[in-house]
C-alpha cells in the first residue's frame, strides 16, 4: 500500500509527485504501498521489523506482485502467528487480481481472517461503478471469518500522475463517499479505509466525516505515524512494506486490540462486550439509578447490572449508550438542558454520542443533541448531563470493558 518514512513524518506532497512506476502500467498495477517515491523502501522499516510495542495481533496483505517467486505459502503464514491477511481483488473497472481466488480461499483454509481490498482509481471518476465491481469479485461473506473489504487511497503508481489523481478535494471527497456508500448498500458495512495523513489532508481537504470507517494507517515509522483528518484511532498500522523479490517478505500490519475485537470487524461480528463508565474525577462508576428510573450518576465503587452499557453503533461516527438495568437507550434530555437518563425505546438524535479519545487515555463523551460534552457534575455528586464546552478532569472517564 503506501508511504515513506519521510512522509510519514510529515512531509508535503508535490501535487506532480513522480512514483515508483517499474514493472508498472495504470492498470491494474496497484498494490498496498505502490503509491511510493523511488528508494523509499530502502529507507523505510522492513518487513522483518520488530513487531511495535503494545500491539499482539500481526497480519499481512498481498496482491500479485507478493507471487513473484511463486505461490504465498499460507500455512506458513499461519504457522509464522500471523492472524489475518487482506487480498487485493480489483483495481479500477476492469482490473482483477489473478491470484485472488487462490490466495482468498488457501488463507482462509490456513484459519487466518481474510478481507479483500481495491486498488482506488479517482481518475475513473466513476465511484459507483468500481464499487460495484469491487463487491461483485470482493468475496465478501456474512461469516466469522471473512474481514470487511477495505478501499486503498494513495499516490497513483504509474509516472507523471498528479498526487491527487487530478481531482480537487472536494471531487476526490465526494468520490470516496459514493464508493463508501456504494460498498454499503451493498453489504450494510462500511468500507475500511487504508491511506496516510500525507495523501489523505491535502487531498481531500482535511475531510474529516470519514471517521466512522475503520481506518488502516500506513506509515514505517518505528512509532505509529499521525492520523489523518477525522479519526482518533486506527484499526490496522501497516508498518513495514514487503519486497516480492525476497522469499515471504510480505507488508507487515498490526490490530489495534484483541483477537476478539478483530472478529468485530468480520462479516458475522460477535456482540461486543458492555462497558462501565468510571468517572475520573471520582474514580465511581456511572450508575443507571433505580434501574434507569433516575438520572445517570457517578457514585458507585463497584460494576453491577446497573453500571453496564451496551455501545451501539448508531452510524456516522455516533454511538448510542443502552443500559443493561432496563434496555433502554441513554438520552441527552431536553436537547441536553437535563440529566442523562436511560428511558429510551430507540435512538434519535439526543440518544447519540461521540466518544473523544483523550491523550491521558480517557474518553469523554460529545452529546449530539447540542455538541456539548459530558461532565460529571460537581465532582460526581450530582447527575452527568451535555453542558460543557470543553474537557477537564470532570468530563473525563475510565471506559471498562465488563465481560
Amino acid at each position: 500500500m503506501l508511504i515513506t518514512a519521510g512522509l510519514a513524518l510529515g512531509a508535503s506532497i508535490d501535487t506532480s509527485q513522480p512514483v515508483n512506476a517499474a514493472g508498472s502500467s495504470p492498470d491494474g498495477g496497484g498494490w498496498a504501498n505502490a503509491g511510493v517515491k523511488p528508494g523509499a523502501r530502502t529507507s523505510s522499516l522492513s518487513a522483518s521489523a520488530t513487531t511495535p510495542p503494545g500491539y499482539t495481533i500481526r497480519g499481512i496483505d498481498v496482491s500479485s506482485h507478493d507471487h513473484t517467486l511463486g505461490p504465498i505459502d499460507w500455512p506458513g503464514v499461519a504457522a509464522n502467528g500471523y492472524k489475518f491477511a487482506y487480498i487485493k481483488a480489483t483495481e479500477g473497472q476492469t482490473y482483477l487480481n489473478p491470484y485472488f481466488a487462490e490466495d482468498y480461499r488457501a488463507a482462509k483454509a490456513a484459519g487466518l481472517l481474510v478481507g479483500a481490498y481495491h486498488f482506488a482509481r479517482p481518475d475513473s471518476r466513476n465511484p459507483v461503478a468500481e464499487a460495484n465491481y469491487f463487491i461483485d469479485n470482493a468475496r465478501f461473506a456474512k461469516d466469522r471469518q471473512t474481514l470487511v473489504p477495505m478501499l486503498d487511497l494513495e499516490w497513483p503508481y504509474w509516472s507523471g500522475a498528479p498526487a491527487c489523481y487530478g481531482l480537487t478535494p472536494t471531487e476526490l471527497s465526494n468520490w470516496i463517499r459514493a464508493f463508501s456508500n456504494q460498498v454499503r448498500a451493498r453489504i450494510g458495512r462500511p468500507v475500511m479505509i487504508y491511506t496516510n495523513t500525507n495523501w489523505w489532508n491535502p487531498c481531500t481537504g482535511n475531510d474529516a466525516s470519514f471517521g466512522d470507517h475503520p481506518l488502516d494507517i500506513a506509515g514505517y515509522t518505528a512509532t505509529r505515524p499521525p492520523l489523518p483528518a477525522g479519526w482518533t484511532t486506527e484499526a490496522i498500522w501497516q508498518y513495514a512494506p514487503g519486497n516480492p523479490s525476497q522469499p515471504a517478505n510480505h507488508s507487515q500490519n498490526v490490530f489495534n486490540g484483541d483477537y476478539a475485537a478483530l472478529t468485530r470487524l468480520t462479516g458475522a461480528p460477535a456482540a461486543a462486550a458492555p462497558v462501565a463508565f468510571r468517572a475520573r474525577v471520582n474514580n465511581r462508576y456511572v450508575v443507571a439509578e433505580s434501574a434507569g428510573a433516575k438520572p445517570l450518576i457517578g457514585n458507585r465503587t463497584a460494576v453491577g447490572l446497573w453500571e453496564q452499557f451496551d455501545m451501539i453503533d448508531a452510524g456516522g461516527g455516533f454511538v448510542a449508550l443502552r443500559s443493561r438495568a432496563n434496555g433502554r437507550y441513554v438520552v441527552a434530555e431536553s436537547a441536553g438542558t437535563k440529566p442523562l437518563i436511560a428511558n429510551r425505546t430507540a435512538i434519535g438524535p439526543w440518544e447519540k454520542f461521540t466518544v473523544i479519545n483523550n491523550a491521558d487515555g480517557s474518553i469523554s463523551l460529545r452529546a449530539n443533541a447540542n455538541g456539548r460534552y459530558v461532565v460529571a457534575e460537581s465532582a460526581g455528586t450530582k447527575p452527568l448531563i451535555a453542558n460543557r464546552t470543553a474537557i477537564g478532569l470532570w468530563e473525563k472517564f475510565s471506559m471498562v470493558t465488563t465481560a
